[in-house]
Protein backbone atom coordinates (compact mmCIF):
# COMPACT_ATOMS: atom_id res chain seq x y z
CA UNK A 1 0.00 0.00 0.00
CA UNK A 2 2.75 2.44 0.98
CA UNK A 3 4.72 1.79 -2.21
CA UNK A 4 1.65 2.18 -4.38
CA UNK A 5 0.71 5.54 -2.83
CA UNK A 6 4.31 6.71 -3.10
CA UNK A 7 4.42 5.74 -6.76
CA UNK A 8 1.19 7.63 -7.48
CA UNK A 9 2.48 10.84 -5.89
CA UNK A 10 5.74 10.50 -7.83
CA UNK A 11 3.96 9.86 -11.13
CA UNK A 12 1.44 12.67 -10.72
CA UNK A 13 4.13 15.20 -9.82
CA UNK A 14 6.14 14.02 -12.84
CA UNK A 15 3.09 14.36 -15.11
CA UNK A 16 2.29 17.80 -13.69
CA UNK A 17 5.81 18.99 -14.48
CA UNK A 18 5.76 17.63 -18.02
CA UNK A 19 2.20 18.72 -18.84
CA UNK A 20 2.82 22.24 -17.58
CA UNK A 21 6.00 22.38 -19.64
CA UNK A 22 4.07 21.27 -22.71
CA UNK A 23 1.33 23.84 -22.09
CA UNK A 24 4.00 26.57 -21.96
CA UNK A 25 5.21 25.83 -25.48
CA UNK A 26 4.64 28.57 -28.04
CA UNK A 27 2.91 26.16 -30.43
CA UNK A 28 0.47 24.88 -27.79
CA UNK A 29 -2.54 27.02 -26.94
CA UNK A 30 -4.09 25.19 -24.00
CA UNK A 31 -4.86 26.64 -20.60
CA UNK A 32 -3.44 24.43 -17.85
CA UNK A 33 -4.38 26.31 -14.71
CA UNK A 34 -4.23 25.58 -11.01
CA UNK A 35 -7.82 24.41 -10.82
CA UNK A 36 -7.34 21.90 -13.65
CA UNK A 37 -4.08 20.54 -12.24
CA UNK A 38 -5.49 20.20 -8.73
CA UNK A 39 -8.71 18.50 -9.79
CA UNK A 40 -6.86 16.11 -12.13
CA UNK A 41 -4.35 15.06 -9.48
CA UNK A 42 -6.83 14.65 -6.64
CA UNK A 43 -9.28 12.72 -8.81
CA UNK A 44 -6.49 10.43 -9.99
CA UNK A 45 -5.35 9.76 -6.42
CA UNK A 46 -8.90 8.83 -5.47
CA UNK A 47 -9.32 6.62 -8.57
CA UNK A 48 -6.09 4.74 -7.91
CA UNK A 49 -6.57 4.27 -4.17
CA UNK A 50 -10.28 3.96 -3.38
CA UNK A 51 -9.62 1.78 -0.33
CA UNK A 52 -7.62 4.43 1.53
CA UNK A 53 -8.54 7.78 -0.07
CA UNK A 54 -11.80 9.67 0.10
CA UNK A 55 -12.41 12.86 -1.86
CA UNK A 56 -15.32 15.10 -0.94
CA UNK A 57 -16.26 18.24 -2.85
CA UNK A 58 -18.45 20.99 -1.45
CA UNK A 59 -18.97 23.29 -4.39
CA UNK A 60 -16.74 26.10 -5.54
CA UNK A 61 -14.27 27.08 -2.82
CA UNK A 62 -15.02 30.52 -1.41
CA UNK A 63 -11.50 31.88 -1.54
CA UNK A 64 -12.84 35.21 -0.36
CA UNK A 65 -13.09 33.62 3.08
CA UNK A 66 -9.90 31.66 3.57
CA UNK A 67 -7.83 31.47 0.38
CA UNK A 68 -7.80 27.67 0.39
CA UNK A 69 -8.10 25.20 -2.44
CA UNK A 70 -8.42 22.05 -0.38
CA UNK A 71 -8.05 20.52 3.05
CA UNK A 72 -5.83 17.46 3.32
CA UNK A 73 -5.93 14.94 6.19
CA UNK A 74 -3.53 12.01 6.57
CA UNK A 75 -4.93 9.66 9.22
CA UNK A 76 -2.63 7.37 11.21
CA UNK A 77 -3.23 4.96 14.07
CA UNK A 78 -1.98 7.38 16.72
CA UNK A 79 -2.30 10.83 15.17
CA UNK A 80 -3.59 12.78 12.21
CA UNK A 81 -1.83 15.41 10.10
CA UNK A 82 -4.06 18.15 8.67
CA UNK A 83 -3.18 20.78 6.07
CA UNK A 84 -4.96 23.66 4.37
CA UNK A 85 -3.55 23.84 0.86
CA UNK A 86 -3.49 26.65 -1.69
CA UNK A 87 -2.32 25.77 -5.20
CA UNK A 88 -0.11 28.07 -7.26
CA UNK A 89 1.51 27.41 -10.62
CA UNK A 90 4.48 29.13 -12.16
CA UNK A 91 3.64 31.23 -15.18
CA UNK A 92 5.18 30.73 -18.59
CA UNK A 93 7.55 33.63 -17.86
CA UNK A 94 8.67 31.81 -14.68
CA UNK A 95 6.86 34.30 -12.43
CA UNK A 96 5.25 33.11 -9.20
CA UNK A 97 2.25 35.29 -8.44
CA UNK A 98 1.68 35.10 -4.70
CA UNK A 99 0.10 38.52 -3.97
CA UNK A 100 -3.61 38.26 -4.65
CA UNK A 101 -6.06 40.67 -3.07
CA UNK A 102 -9.54 39.22 -2.73
CA UNK A 103 -11.97 41.76 -4.17
CA UNK A 104 -14.86 40.99 -1.82
CA UNK A 105 -12.79 41.57 1.34
CA UNK A 106 -9.84 43.67 0.21
CA UNK A 107 -7.57 41.22 2.07
CA UNK A 108 -4.63 39.25 0.76
CA UNK A 109 -5.35 35.62 -0.09
CA UNK A 110 -2.27 34.43 1.84
CA UNK A 111 -3.40 36.22 5.02
CA UNK A 112 -6.83 34.62 4.83
CA UNK A 113 -5.22 31.20 4.34
CA UNK A 114 -2.91 31.54 7.34
CA UNK A 115 -5.59 33.00 9.63
CA UNK A 116 -8.14 30.29 8.89
CA UNK A 117 -5.57 27.49 9.23
CA UNK A 118 -4.47 28.80 12.63
CA UNK A 119 -8.05 29.01 13.82
CA UNK A 120 -8.67 25.35 13.00
CA UNK A 121 -5.20 24.00 13.99
CA UNK A 122 -4.17 23.20 10.44
CA UNK A 123 -0.84 23.67 8.70
CA UNK A 124 -1.16 26.33 5.98
CA UNK A 125 0.63 25.11 2.86
CA UNK A 126 1.24 26.22 -0.70
CA UNK A 127 1.41 23.49 -3.35
CA UNK A 128 3.51 24.96 -6.16
CA UNK A 129 3.23 23.50 -9.66
CA UNK A 130 6.30 23.98 -11.87
CA UNK A 131 8.14 22.61 -14.90
CA UNK A 132 11.53 20.93 -14.94
CA UNK A 133 13.07 23.98 -16.64
CA UNK A 134 11.82 26.23 -13.81
CA UNK A 135 13.50 24.27 -11.02
CA UNK A 136 17.10 24.25 -9.87
CA UNK A 137 17.34 22.69 -6.40
CA UNK A 138 14.67 20.05 -7.05
CA UNK A 139 15.81 19.28 -10.58
CA UNK A 140 15.95 15.59 -11.45
CA UNK A 141 19.36 13.97 -11.49
CA UNK A 142 20.99 11.75 -14.08
CA UNK A 143 20.87 8.42 -12.26
CA UNK A 144 21.80 6.12 -15.16
CA UNK A 145 21.60 2.35 -15.03
CA UNK A 146 18.47 2.22 -17.19
CA UNK A 147 16.53 4.40 -14.74
CA UNK A 148 15.08 7.91 -15.02
CA UNK A 149 14.47 10.17 -12.03
CA UNK A 150 11.00 11.56 -11.44
CA UNK A 151 10.37 15.26 -11.99
CA UNK A 152 9.23 17.07 -8.84
CA UNK A 153 6.33 19.06 -10.28
CA UNK A 154 4.39 19.42 -7.00
CA UNK A 155 6.33 21.20 -4.24
CA UNK A 156 5.02 22.01 -0.76
CA UNK A 157 5.97 25.13 1.21
CA UNK A 158 4.76 26.55 4.51
CA UNK A 159 2.55 29.57 3.89
CA UNK A 160 4.32 31.54 6.62
CA UNK A 161 7.62 31.11 4.78
CA UNK A 162 5.96 32.16 1.54
CA UNK A 163 4.56 35.27 3.24
CA UNK A 164 7.94 36.17 4.75
CA UNK A 165 9.78 35.89 1.43
CA UNK A 166 7.01 36.88 -1.00
CA UNK A 167 8.85 35.08 -3.81
CA UNK A 168 8.61 36.39 -7.35
CA UNK A 169 10.18 33.24 -8.81
CA UNK A 170 10.60 29.69 -7.55
CA UNK A 171 14.33 30.33 -7.01
CA UNK A 172 13.40 32.69 -4.16
CA UNK A 173 11.86 29.86 -2.16
CA UNK A 174 12.75 26.51 -3.76
CA UNK A 175 15.07 25.36 -0.97
CA UNK A 176 12.22 25.93 1.48
CA UNK A 177 10.02 23.49 -0.47
CA UNK A 178 9.78 19.70 -0.44
CA UNK A 179 8.28 17.40 -3.09
CA UNK A 180 4.84 16.23 -2.09
CA UNK A 181 5.88 12.58 -2.11
CA UNK A 182 7.88 13.43 1.03
CA UNK A 183 4.56 12.97 2.82
CA UNK A 184 5.26 9.26 2.30
CA UNK A 185 9.06 8.99 2.00
CA UNK A 186 11.88 11.55 2.29
CA UNK A 187 13.92 10.19 -0.60
CA UNK A 188 14.41 10.85 -4.28
CA UNK A 189 13.23 8.13 -6.63
CA UNK A 190 13.74 6.94 -10.17
CA UNK A 191 11.91 4.38 -12.28
CA UNK A 192 12.86 2.00 -15.05
CA UNK A 193 13.15 4.08 -18.21
CA UNK A 194 12.01 1.18 -20.39
CA UNK A 195 8.56 -0.28 -19.85
CA UNK A 196 7.76 -3.96 -19.92
CA UNK A 197 5.47 -5.56 -22.51
CA UNK A 198 2.56 -7.19 -20.72
CA UNK A 199 0.53 -8.46 -23.62
CA UNK A 200 0.46 -8.34 -27.39
CA UNK A 201 -2.47 -9.09 -29.64
CA UNK A 202 -3.25 -8.30 -33.24
CA UNK A 203 -4.01 -4.65 -32.59
CA UNK A 204 -2.71 -3.48 -29.21
CA UNK A 205 0.62 -3.32 -27.39
CA UNK A 206 0.15 -2.94 -23.67
CA UNK A 207 2.90 -1.49 -21.50
CA UNK A 208 3.29 -0.77 -17.81
CA UNK A 209 5.77 0.59 -15.32
CA UNK A 210 4.90 -0.99 -11.98
CA UNK A 211 5.87 0.14 -8.50
CA UNK A 212 8.40 -2.71 -8.49
CA UNK A 213 10.36 -0.77 -11.12
CA UNK A 214 10.88 2.18 -8.75
CA UNK A 215 14.23 2.55 -7.00
CA UNK A 216 15.85 5.03 -4.63
CA UNK A 217 17.94 7.55 -6.51
CA UNK A 218 21.10 7.61 -4.39
CA UNK A 219 23.90 10.13 -4.37
CA UNK A 220 21.86 13.32 -4.04
CA UNK A 221 23.29 16.04 -1.81
CA UNK A 222 19.84 17.38 -0.95
CA UNK A 223 19.06 17.15 2.72
CA UNK A 224 16.21 14.83 3.64
CA UNK A 225 16.06 16.37 7.10
CA UNK A 226 15.86 20.06 6.27
CA UNK A 227 13.69 22.35 8.36
CA UNK A 228 11.09 22.28 5.59
CA UNK A 229 11.04 18.48 5.49
CA UNK A 230 10.87 18.14 9.27
CA UNK A 231 7.77 20.31 9.25
CA UNK A 232 5.88 17.33 7.85
CA UNK A 233 5.49 14.03 9.74
CA UNK A 234 6.37 10.68 8.21
CA UNK A 235 3.71 8.00 7.92
CA UNK A 236 5.56 6.01 10.57
CA UNK A 237 5.34 8.99 12.93
CA UNK A 238 1.56 9.01 12.45
CA UNK A 239 1.38 5.35 13.47
CA UNK A 240 4.11 5.14 16.14
CA UNK A 241 3.21 4.99 19.85
CA UNK A 242 5.49 7.92 20.69
CA UNK A 243 4.83 11.45 19.50
CA UNK A 244 7.57 13.00 17.32
CA UNK A 245 10.24 14.85 19.33
CA UNK A 246 9.52 18.12 17.49
CA UNK A 247 6.51 20.36 17.16
CA UNK A 248 4.65 19.83 13.88
CA UNK A 249 1.92 22.28 13.01
CA UNK A 250 -1.30 20.52 12.01
CA UNK A 251 -0.55 17.34 13.97
CA UNK A 252 -3.25 16.16 16.40
CA UNK A 253 -3.27 13.13 18.71
CA UNK A 254 -5.86 10.37 18.56
CA UNK A 255 -7.29 11.44 21.91
CA UNK A 256 -7.92 15.03 20.86
CA UNK A 257 -11.39 16.10 19.67
CA UNK A 258 -9.91 17.38 16.41
CA UNK A 259 -8.83 13.86 15.49
CA UNK A 260 -12.42 12.73 14.99
CA UNK A 261 -13.78 16.10 13.92
CA UNK A 262 -15.29 16.04 10.46
CA UNK A 263 -17.87 18.69 9.70
CA UNK A 264 -20.89 18.42 7.49
CA UNK A 265 -20.89 19.52 3.87
CA UNK A 266 -22.68 22.68 4.97
CA UNK A 267 -19.92 23.39 7.50
CA UNK A 268 -17.22 23.06 4.86
CA UNK A 269 -19.11 25.23 2.43
CA UNK A 270 -19.60 27.87 5.10
CA UNK A 271 -15.86 27.84 5.83
CA UNK A 272 -15.15 28.03 2.10
CA UNK A 273 -13.54 24.61 1.73
CA UNK A 274 -14.00 23.28 -1.78
CA UNK A 275 -12.47 19.84 -1.27
CA UNK A 276 -11.55 17.50 1.55
CA UNK A 277 -9.00 14.77 0.86
CA UNK A 278 -8.51 12.04 3.48
CA UNK A 279 -5.79 9.40 3.24
CA UNK A 280 -6.10 6.58 5.78
CA UNK A 281 -2.70 5.00 6.51
CA UNK A 282 -3.65 3.18 9.71
CA UNK A 283 -3.12 -0.23 8.13
CA UNK A 284 0.24 0.62 6.58
CA UNK A 285 3.11 -1.58 7.79
CA UNK A 286 6.36 -0.03 8.95
CA UNK A 287 8.58 1.28 6.18
CA UNK A 288 10.71 -1.41 4.54
CA UNK A 289 14.24 -0.55 3.49
CA UNK A 290 14.06 0.48 -0.18
CA UNK A 291 16.35 -0.91 -2.84
CA UNK A 292 19.05 1.38 -4.12
CA UNK A 293 19.85 1.92 -7.77
CA UNK A 294 22.50 -0.47 -9.05
CA UNK A 295 25.94 1.00 -9.66
CA UNK A 296 26.70 1.90 -13.25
Amino acid sequence: MRGSLLHSLLELAHATSQNLGFAHRDDVHVSYGEETITETNLLELRRRHPAIITLNTFGKAKEAKNGADWEWHIIGRRRKFRMRVQAKRLQKDHKLKIPHKVKSTGKEQIDLLIKDAKKHRLKPVYCIYSTEAQRDHWKKENVGGGFEAFEAGCLLAHAQTVKAKMPKTLADIEKDCVPWHYLVERRDYAQASLTHVLDVDSSVLRFVVSSADVRVATGSDRSRDSAAALGFPTLDELNAPDRPDREIEGLVEIGEPEFERRGSAADYRERGIGRLVEIDVRDFPERPEPRDLPDE
